[in-house]
């Protein structure tokens, strides 16, 4: 379900203005001071930077791609899983705390207000902080729950206000330090007191307040002309926020006359109340003025915020890695009501429960995370998908992307030196997410988004070791038994045949149901010629959108050992390849084969051509079950092309024999020399009943599209080519896939 568009330009670029001038620049502007100096300028200006580089990539994956989400779903839909639920989990995370710390904040200052007109406490200050706190959550969360137009119309009001009262504190602090008492320039001596890692420091104490722009994308279902807007409103946004943010810090450590110490210590010993006493000191009123100020601030980018950490949840809940009550949509308000609430009640719970000042620092690493990773996916998405690009270009690509994430890279770490703590509470809430989403998440979003279960005729045997066989058309059934049954006999293990039924996204899937009766009669075949070898065959039918994830399904719900395919009489290069073996290949957690098929003859004699390796090993392993249930021979094929590799051969051949158990009767070393390596091991292959190749190091079939051997020997071989590849285990898959996408 989408949702409706009805944010203008100047409404969405005062959500993003709203959510950056908050709790940030009044809560952590005296802490900033105090572990930076006078430096606190250059800090906000290079903040002002680093989010550029950023916004950039924002503005134009968001013009292009407006959902719901925002960098949650660029980050799902170009790089591998977990990355997309990662992203998701930190910044529904990292909104979620700021918003805490935006509410404690509005506590804080409401409190001032209060003490200031010498209002009767019916509470103890700490205690009313947090009651106020609470109080308006609930008021923002309902303005939220009552649609993005009500938010809008709120948010103007508080954000325009809240930078004429900056704009006023910086004309008359400015106007006191420039014509009246301009000897308090020697609050900047010396303007570099901490260092440039205090500057660094202070760059990452603050990045929450440069943030603000990435609220901007999550509302892009909603906004008008996106591709025109977002990235208008993300460059306004900064525009109007850095130049106030600087001006804002030089009259802070301007205006403020403190004795005995420097304007940077009174500000950060006032912590959290700096700005207040930084007014005062511009006049009696100004101290009132600037609560005000911050009072608007923090409940502008509370608002703002709210509304941002409910539309990440809200798109998480739709792709089901979240529960479904995250994905319902009010009927008459048409906003993400479930996520709404299940987001204030993480708000509250935060804020009553833990420690807010210390977890605020892992909100801006976890912000960092995020845009590290939205950074990729632009370089990614850039590369892979140009054509879904469309409007607004980052400049110099991929300079910006590349930038952003080394700059983010920098401040993680800068802020892991100044707050450990933070640093391992963010490890630890990523260690939660990764829980939630291999127990729960990607077992539901396979569940509900992904193919349906239409036949199962038998039911597993229960064996430990299983064979899965993905079967395309009836005339591979054969060829891919002849594979399977020496296998599964030397595995003890059972076979599992499953066929797809692909229709287009367009069609229910019920419509599948059509299908079936033709399709299950060779999967029957299958089950007799196990039988005819006392091998336990089970199968089933799946209807799905992607062939790939049925297959995957069928794997992951069998917990599948192996997996071997017949290729389908597809062509190599084109879109099935792509579509289906790709993703097949970087997910499936088990060794895969794919079988191009020549013939249905038993195989009595197998080439092995081998460069070492432990994907060449496994074929050898392979080959060698082969070989002994059909009493075959097999032959270890390599090539060199000159004689001084013959030593270098013999050495590869010995390495892909070990550890493999074969009858040695059966197996036969073969150094050929050849100029032109495919074309030998085409000629070697006449004669034989199968080719048997590992996969190389670089994958397969990522050099099948490039005009490989590998390419080559698939399309012209005379006889039937398995391809396999043994799996590498889930960190280092992972890790694989995550540095390819980069």
């Amino acid at each position: 379900m989408k949702l409706s568009r009805d944010l203008s330009l100047f409404s969405v670029t005062m959500i993003g203005v709203g959510a950056m001038i908050g709790a940030g620049i009044f809560v952590l502007t005296g802490i900033a001071a105090g572990v930076s100096g006078p430096g606190l300028l250059v800090a906000f200006l290079l903040n002002g930077v680093v989010a550029l580089l950023t916004a950039s990539a924002y503005a134009e994956l968001g013009g292009s791609i407006p959902e719901a989400g925002g960098g949650y779903l660029w980050v799902k839909n170009s790089l591998p899983q977990p990355s997309g639920f990662l992203s998701g989990w930190m910044s529904w995370m990292a909104h979620s705390v700021a918003c805490s710390l935006y509410a404690v904040g509005f506590g804080a200052y409401f409190g001032e207000v209060l003490l200031e007109f010498k209002t009767p406490l019916l509470l103890p200050p700490e205690i009313l902080k947090k009651v106020l706190a609470v109080i308006v959550v609930i008021i923002f969360s309902y303005i939220n729950y009552k649609g993005a137009k009500e938010t809008g119309k709120a948010g103007n009001i508080v954000t325009i206000l809240k930078i004429l009262i900056l704009l006023l504190f910086v004309f008359l602090g400015s106007k006191i330090i420039l014509f009246q008492e301009p000897h308090r320039f020697e609050h900047f001596l010396p303007f570099f007191p901490k260092g440039f890692l205090g500057i660094l420091t202070a760059m990452g104490l603050t990045y929450i307040a440069f943030e603000g722009y990435e609220i901007i994308a999550q509302s892009g279902e909603e906004i008008k002309s996106p591709e025109k807007n977002i990235p208008r409103a993300i460059f306004l946004s900064l525009l109007i926020v850095v130049p106030i943010y600087i001006l804002v810090a030089f009259v802070a450590l301007g205006v403020v006359n403190p004795e005995g110490m420097t304007a940077w210590d009174f500000l950060a010993e006032k912590k959290e109340i700096a700005m207040v006493e930084a007014a005062r000191s511009i006049s009696a009123w100004g101290s009132a003025i600037l609560l005000i100020g911050g009072l608007l601030s923090t409940v502008s980018a509370l608002n703002a915020t709210i509304y941002s950490s409910s539309r990440v949840s809200f798109a998480m809940g739709r792709d089901y890695n979240l529960p479904d009550a995250f994905s319902r949509v009010h009927k008459k308000f048409r906003t993400p009501s479930g996520s709404i609430f299940v987001s204030s009640l993480l708000i509250i719970t935060m804020l009553l429960l833990l420690p807010v000042e210390d977890i605020a620092s892992s909100a801006d690493i976890m912000f960092l995370f995020l845009f590290i990773f939205v950074n990729v996916a632009l370089i990614h998405t850039r590369r892979k998908n140009p054509r879904r690009l469309k409007g607004y270009k980052s400049p110099l690509f991929p300079l910006f992307p590349v930038l952003g994430i080394f700059t983010q890279v920098v401040l993680v770490l800068v802020m892991f030196l100044y707050s450990p703590k933070s640093f391992f509470i963010t490890l630890l809430w990523i260690g939660m997410g990764l829980s939630i989403y291999y127990g729960y998440s990607r077992l539901k979003e396979k569940e509900e988004v992904g193919p349906k279960i239409i036949i199962e005729e038998k039911e597993l045997a229960r064996k430990e070791f299983k064979l899965i066989l993905g079967i395309e058309e009836e005339k591979e059934v054969l060829p891919l038994m002849n594979i399977a049954i020496p296998i599964a006999k030397e595995k003890d293990a059972e076979i599992f045949a499953t066929h797809i039924i692909s229709l287009p996204p367009q069609t229910p899937l019920n419509v599948g149901r059509h299908f079936i009766e033709e399709r299950k009669e060779f999967l029957k075949i299958a089950d007799e010629i196990g039988e005819k070898n006392n091998i336990p065959v089970s199968f089933n039918i799946r209807v799905s959108h992607k062939i790939y994830q049925g297959i995957l399904d069928s794997v992951l719900e069998s917990k599948g050992n192996l997996l071997i395919l017949g290729s389908g009489g597809v062509k190599l290069r084109g879109k099935i390849l792509g579509h289906v073996l790709d993703p097949l290949l970087q997910e499936v957690p088990c060794d895969t084969g794919i079988l191009k098929i020549k013939g249905n003859d038993k195989i009595k004699k197998l080439l092995v051509p081998t460069a070492g390796g432990p994907n060449a090993r496994l074929a050898f392993e392979w080959g060698s079950w082969i070989i002994k249930h059909n009493k075959g021979r097999l032959t270890l094929l390599y090539i060199i092309q000159n004689e001084t590799e013959r030593e270098t051969a013999e050495h590869w051949l010995k390495e892909t024999r070990e550890g493999v158990h074969y009858e040695k009767k059966r197996v036969e070393d073969k150094i050929v020399l050849g100029k032109n390596i495919f074309k030998t091991i085409l000629k070697e292959s006449e004669g034989y009943d199968l080719v048997l190749i590992g996969t190389s190091k670089k994958g397969f079939w990522k050099r099948i599209r490039f005009g490989t051997i590998s390419e080559k020997l698939v399309r012209l071989s005379p006889v039937s080519v398995l391809v396999v590849r043994k799996y590498e285990g889930v960190i280092l898959s992972w890790l694989r896939r995550f540095i390819a996408g980069m």
